[in-house]
């Protein structure tokens, strides 16, 4: 006689070494997230006295300087760093001073080459004011202090200590508004942005030597370095073509739009990109974490989930605010001179809501040992940013323009980006659940347009309009998505749950 259907056995927890590895990231998605709420309040701050004391000029300037630098250090870098965070066993010593070694030679030859050919890679843009050329190489000291870095962070990345990271790298950020603020206030300009970033490369540097303390060996091994650029040099592959994708906004923005139109251009581009601040934290934590998981793809599936669905509730809240009451927050915050940036931070909001998705596949598939899928897919997508932005800005040289060029490879790749996943690991399957957030950063969009925006006059007001705002969205989202309040007290745990 049948007693009726027998209860599913509840599936045994994962592995010890499992379970240590997601209580760790979620320490470490803590611990990064704390810093990230405190800096990015330091930079709110600094950034506003900042934005009334420098002109869009000047931030131009600097992007175009630092973009100059930029070129340079992916030529300085060919990824022995994270070949060695993602590598399954211990490095040895021998490993880590070859790659201190190796990086130290390679960095002292592109300085020398950058003190140099300044002067003749600046006159790509000719309306530069004089003496650019001493900013570029006072930016460069930044490199020296980049490699000194590179094993004392790669070695507490590695272990997951990211708690000590976050401290390190919330006090390089009050060492970089603190030095820009001064110097701004004495009237250095661009010059100010530039010293800010090497007295931060210092501390962050000197401070990381000092929490973790590594004194290299005077070996180097070949055959140990021959190893790690096979993972390296497609890692670095990717960021190469990062940079060949991102150059699109200093050479045509800087050439076709002027410093001032580039600047309105970065305004609009780093406003709307703001919530990319935690998905970066998140894909930092996940790269070494996923690659202590990739044993075990039910737990690294899990995990790509959990942080796909977090980061796409901070995302889309932001895209909400920005097109519900975007003018009103940078005009009272801000300023008006920063208003025509608006048609623009529009399209980069749209193309941000699906682009946060990139970054963390692409720890993923680094953590699995798959560098080169995403650096055949940077390839194809700086290929269409540059035809999409070139044709556009053809049309019309305004930011718009430039905005709507440049959106095209955002989505096109991170379509793209799902399908890849989907085929890799199949067990994860985050998009599902993306639905209720889209429909709260319509809901909060709606609301702050129709609603709350000719009540938004001052500080007070905007701080109570964000707050209503976020109430809508939430209770939105945990009504569509019961299982969302576990997923963000999963992140928050320091035991991870029972699988069901």
């Amino acid at each position: 006689m049948s007693s009726g259907p027998t209860p599913p056995t509840p599936a045994p927890d994962p592995p010890p070494e499992t379970q240590a590895i997601q209580r760790r990231i979620r320490l470490g998605a803590l611990a990064l997230g704390a810093r990230s709420i405190l800096q990015q309040l330091t930079t709110l701050v600094a950034n506003v006295y900042l934005a009334r004391v420098l002109t869009p000029a000047d931030y131009g300037v600097f992007a175009i300087v630092q973009f100059a630098m930029q070129f340079f250090v992916v030529f300085g870098d060919v990824g022995l760093g994270p070949s060695l965070v993602q590598k399954k066993e211990t490095p040895k010593q021998e490993e880590l001073s070859t790659v201190f070694w190796f990086q130290l030679g390679l960095s002292l030859g592109v300085l020398a080459v950058i003190f140099v050919a300044a002067p003749f890679v600046l006159r790509l843009w000719p309306g530069l004011p004089r003496g650019t050329e001493w900013l570029l190489r006072g930016l460069a000291l930044t490199f020296l202090f980049t490699v000194l870095k590179v094993v004392p962070s790669l070695l507490l990345e590695r272990n997951l200590r990211f708690g000590r990271i976050s401290m390190i790298e919330f006090f390089g950020t009050v060492t970089f508004y603190a030095t820009a603020v001064i110097l701004a206030a004495r009237g250095a300009n661009a010059a100010s942005l530039v010293l800010a970033s090497v007295a931060q490369a210092g501390f962050v540097a000197i401070t990381l030597n000092l929490v973790q303390r590594w004194r290299p060996s005077f070996v180097f091994d070949r055959a140990a370095l021959r190893g790690m650029l096979r993972f390296g040099v497609n890692y670095q592959g990717k960021v190469v073509m990062s940079l060949v994708n991102s150059s699109v906004t200093p050479l045509v923005g800087g050439i076709r739009l002027g410093e001032y139109g580039l600047g309105i251009v970065n305004f609009a581009h780093n406003t709307a990109w703001f919530p990319v601040q935690l998905v970066y934290i998140m894909g930092r934590v996940s790269f070494p974490a996923f690659s202590r998981l990739q044993h075990d793809q039910k737990a690294l599936a899990a995990e790509i989930e959990r942080t796909i669905v977090v980061c796409a509730t901070a995302t889309l809240f932001f895209v909400g605010l920005c097109l519900g009451i975007g003018p009103r927050f940078v005009d009272i915050i801000y300023s008006a001179k920063w208003l025509p940036a608006f048609p623009a931070l529009y399209v980069y909001s749209l193309a941000i809501a699906i682009g946060f998705l990139s970054p963390i596949v692409a720890s993923a598939l680094d953590a699995l040992g798959r560098p080169q899928i995403v650096f055949r897919l940077s390839m194809a997508w700086s290929v269409i940013n540059w035809v999409s932005v070139v044709i556009a800005t053809e049309f019309a040289r305004t930011p718009l323009a430039f905005g709507l060029g440049y959106s095209v490879h955002v989505v096109l790749g991170n379509l793209a980006v799902v399908l890849i996943l989907r085929r890799v690991l199949p067990e994860a399957r985050p998009i599902r659940r993306l639905l209720p957030a889209a429909l709260g950063c319509l809901l909060i969009a709606g609301i702050g347009r129709f609603l709350l925006y000719p009540w938004l006059q001052g500080g007070v007001s905007l701080t109570l309009g964000i707050l209503v705002l976020a109430a809508a969205f939430l209770g939105l989202n945990l009504l569509l998505d019961p299982a969302l309040a576990s997923t963000l007290r999963a992140v928050l745990k320091k035991k991870p749950p029972r699988r069901a």
